[in-house]
């Protein structure tokens, strides 16, 4: 299939993903974005590009049983790395814990964990449940824990890839939403309707991908886990 702006695979788009950035995945409660997790963790890993991922509040745990359910494999992901933040299920290579106080978190306890287990290469570093924290903080809070994440924003060591359920969110704060996606560099959205599964570049710095689409039906899933 040749390419256009619009249509573009989900190898161009990751691609097209600066390091420095800070990428929100906004995603739908029926939409499976363990799926999207998958994808991007096994093509990051067949590129030679590591990947930590931040599993907040056991969400990593959650996503490989819905994989497991889903009959995708597992083991590319069970063998990345994890920080876990909260939680008590130690699921994949945890590298490193974080505790979360008042349902909030220590980003200088986490940026030590982080620099310890950092490779020198370009890091891909999905945050798995980050939503899960701002349902339990004050808007105060909330706000304090957005321009936290603001502080990460142009750390070219990494593109952070930050995964939240949209809808409750919004259900939460407009207002931390929209903060959330004024400070990300990039924001995609994750959906699916009907069958088909699809990711939209809402925001990027890279004219190349801005506007485009990365789509599959959920019968073509098998065909993507082979590749």
């Amino acid at each position: 299939m040749n390419e256009s702006k619009r249509d573009l695979t989900l190898d161009s788009i990751l691609l097209g993903i600066k390091p420095g950035e800070t990428v929100l995945v906004e995603y739908t409660p029926i939409s499976s974005p363990e799926i999207l997790l998958y994808l991007m963790i096994t093509k990051c890993m067949k590129r030679g590009v590591p990947v930590i991922i931040d599993d907040i509040a056991d969400t990593f745990s959650e996503y490989i049983t819905r994989l497991k359910i889903l009959g995708v494999p597992t083991e590319d992901l069970l063998n990345a790395p994890v920080i876990k933040i909260g939680g008590d299920k130690n699921v994949g290579k945890v590298l490193g814990n974080v505790e979360i106080r008042r349902y909030s978190l220590d980003f200088v306890a986490y940026s030590e964990v982080y620099e310890k287990v950092a490779p020198k290469e370009i890091v891909c570093n999905p945050v798995l449940g980050i939503h899960k924290l701002f349902v339990s903080l004050d808007l105060q809070d909330a706000r304090g824990l957005v321009r936290n994440i603001a502080s990460f924003v142009g750390n070219e060591t990494r593109f952070a890839v930050y995964f939240i359920n949209r809808e409750i969110l919004k259900e939460k704060s407009l207002e931390i939403l929209g903060l959330l996606e004024e400070i990300s560099t990039s924001v995609f959205r994750w959906e699916l309707h009907k069958e088909v599964y699809k990711l939209s570049v809402i925001k990027s710095p890279n004219p190349d991908i801005l506007g485009s689409e990365f789509s599959f039906s959920a019968a073509d899933l098998s065909k993507l886990i082979k590749r």
